[in-house]
């Protein structure tokens, strides 16, 4: 019989690992939690274990090698299971200690720069006439001049301006950058 239920496992015949799951996996877990405490995450690592198990191509020679394997397997995942929980916890730790804190004023210039920053993709989502007229005018050119440099009227140039700045607006009025500026602002002038 167990020469049989062997064979089947390495097989990898359903039935025997129904039986095999069925038989061993309170043990599994039990013996999993003695190192982890945690009842679900040893649940966890004994399917992972028995999973990795069955799609390997290993075949055993006897049980005992079989249970050995399982066991050893079991072990070897929740200590790797410990050491990156272990790790995680450390790194946490690391950063919370090493957590500087910001002055406020580099705060606003911060998110100043990434409102500048979105502004700018923004521009360059617009037609490429807009875009001149509107870089134009960031760097301080009046209407007449832009016309001028374009060698369009000056009604175009308002027209496209009133569009672009409209466009940017609506852009800008859905960034959460602006809202945490005005939050900071509001709390800062309150």
């Amino acid at each position: 019989m167990c020469g049989d239920y062997l064979q089947e496992l390495n097989q990898r015949k359903d039935q025997a690992w129904e039986a095999f799951y069925a038989d061993y996996y309170a043990a599994l877990c039990a013996y999993a939690n003695k190192f982890l405490h945690s009842p679900l995450d040893a649940e966890d690592i004994v399917q992972d274990t028995c999973v990795k198990v069955w799609e390997s191509d290993r075949v055993f020679v006897t049980m005992k090698e079989f249970t050995w394997y399982i066991y050893k397997s079991i072990y070897t995942n929740t200590m790797y299971y410990l050491r990156k929980q272990n790790l995680h916890q450390r790194l946490l730790q690391n950063i919370q200690e090493e957590e500087v804190v910001m002055p406020e004023d580099d705060f606003i210039q911060t998110i100043r720069e990434e409102l500048v920053r979105q502004l700018h993709l923004y521009i360059e989502e617009l037609p490429r006439e807009s875009q001149k007229i509107i870089k134009l005018s960031l760097e301080g050119m009046s209407g007449n001049e832009i016309a001028e440099k374009l060698s369009i009227s000056l009604h175009t140039v308002k027209s496209q301006k009133n569009r672009s700045f409209k466009y940017l607006r609506e852009k800008l009025s859905k960034s959460y950058y602006v809202s945490l500026l005005y939050m900071i602002l509001f709390d800062i002038y309150s």
